[in-house]
């Protein structure tokens, strides 16, 4: 399968069952227009999103506030839930609030 986002620092796959994304690599600064592309990828999925974050070496806040715009911009009902957390990005969006975003769920930390 294609990546919709191939650069040197990220990498992005759709996923269909799960319906979502899968996350490879870094998210920085110079990451977020990819972030934003990929994420446009789901604009017409229907129903819950998965976004799979195992994949993540970093993800800087500003990628995180891109996360959280998008589940809180997808239909009523409808769910984006995060898995494959690190433990300490699940604790900044606790931190913060984000964790009672509307349209978001936090699911399956990421073990390693």
């Amino acid at each position: 399968m294609e990546p919709l986002v191939r650069t040197a620092e990220l990498r992005v796959l759709r996923t269909y069952r799960p319906d979502g994304l899968r996350f490879e690599g870094v998210v920085d600064a110079l990451g977020h227009p990819h972030l934003r592309t990929a994420l446009h990828a789901l604009d017409q999925a229907d129903g819950d999103v998965q976004l799979d974050l195992a994949g993540l070496e970093f993800l800087d806040l500003g990628g995180l506030r891109l996360l959280m715009a998008f589940a809180r911009s997808r239909a009523a009902g409808s769910q984006v839930e995060l898995v494959g957390l690190a433990p300490h990005l699940r604790e900044v969006i606790s931190l913060v609030g984000w964790d009672e975003t509307p349209g978001l769920r936090l699911g399956v930390n990421h073990v390693n």
